[in-house]
């Protein structure tokens, strides 16, 4: 049997790391893996099965008044042309000769929507990803973004959901469609953008636990993880001067007494598991999510803009409140510090062994 395991939208480095974790419990079963990437060439990573080159999608801008922030999910379809019929129609088509080229009795799908929707009443298909990758199963989408949502998102949405039913047939809701046979939220409750408008969810933690409860250290050196390309780079390295060391989170963070970063998913997780206090810099709409949940729960401060040296060391004065609540938090969601992929893999063994 073969499991094709695909991104399609998205940096790449957490959704591989994700789907070569279920990968290797796959193969104990002697399921021979398939992954189709973006960027199949992405270094750093054995992945454990031959890798394919995904569809490339196609990216566009949102509409001709330069409306670059999106409000709905289907903001985000609409980015990478599914708005357009010759767009999606080809990208559709294109994912499914894949799984005909492949012919997998079981699809992993992490924010990889075309595949999902092509794969529908072909292939079992289970859906994995953190809550902002993945919709609710409803009908309309809430909004991403603390305003009213505009009439053109209203638009854009109008034509998402026109295109898909025009070119699969389904009359089925968009949320429910891109929910596959079976989902798992790779989250915590409290970090899911969407937690409110799912019913029923299944939470499996991160894939990447346990963390070992003694990293923190109050007397340990800053720790950051920053994009070397970002503005503010030089300014907080020379002011802070963290350890910018990039590995396993259970290596760099021992010892550490607060991490630096821009509000990565699985970093985020990490420290709030571990309780060590966090300064966030969120670059994107889905890090602004993870930051603002983050903030809510007193675990992490977000310097005020412009970025000084004085305002950069002021946070030093919030630091011990942040870490008492850091801890707190981390024993409250101890629960969370556990692999839940057993569960998962169970699911997905089922699937491939029930009859046609």
């Amino acid at each position: 049997m073969k499991a094709l395991l695909a991104w399609e939208i998205g940096g790449g480095q957490g959704h591989l790391h994700l789907l070569a974790a279920i990968a290797q419990r796959l193969k104990f079963y002697e399921i021979e893996c398939v992954f189709a990437l973006q960027n199949p060439e992405i270094m750093g990573l054995n992945l454990p099965g031959k890798v394919l080159q995904a569809p490339l999608v196609n990216r566009r801008f949102l509409d001709d008044k330069n409306d670059d922030q999106s409000y709905l999910f289907t903001d985000i379809l609409y980015i990478f042309g599914f708005s357009t019929p010759l767009i999606f129609k080809f990208h559709l088509q294109a994912w499914q000769n894949l799984i005909n080229l492949v012919k997998p009795s079981l699809i992993i799908a992490d924010f990889a929507p075309t595949l999902v929707l092509a794969a529908r009443g072909l292939v079992p298909t289970v859906v994995v990803g953190n809550g902002f990758c993945i919709p609710p199963p409803v009908a309309d989408f809430p909004a991403i973004r603390p305003l009213p949502v505009p009439t053109e998102a209203i638009r854009r949405q109008a034509e998402v959901l026109a295109t898909v039913r025009r070119a699969t047939g389904f009359d089925t809701s968009l949320g429910q469609l891109l929910n596959g046979d079976r989902t798992f939220i790779f989250s915590i409750p409290e970090l899911d953008p969407y937690k409110q408008a799912r019913n029923q969810a299944e939470y499996v933690g991160i894939h990447s636990a346990p963390f070992p409860q003694n990293l923190f250290h109050p007397e340990g050196k800053p720790w950051a993880y920053l994009d070397k390309t970002w503005h503010n780079y030089s300014l907080l390295v020379n002011t802070l001067k963290p350890e910018c060391i990039f590995d396993d989170l259970k290596i760099v963070l021992q010892g550490k007494s607060l991490a630096i970063h821009h509000a990565g998913f699985i970093t985020s997780v990490a420290c709030l598991l571990t309780g060590i206090p966090q300064m966030v810099f969120p670059k994107d709409l889905e890090k602004w999510h993870t930051a603002k949940a983050l903030l809510n729960l007193g675990v992490a401060v977000s310097p005020s803009k412009p970025l000084t040296e004085a305002g950069l060391r002021d946070v030093f004065a919030h630091l011990p409140q942040i870490t008492k609540n850091a801890q707190q938090q981390a024993k409250k969601f101890a629960y969370w510090n556990q692999n839940f992929l057993d569960k998962v893999i169970q699911v997905c063994l089922e699937l491939v062994t029930q009859p046609d």
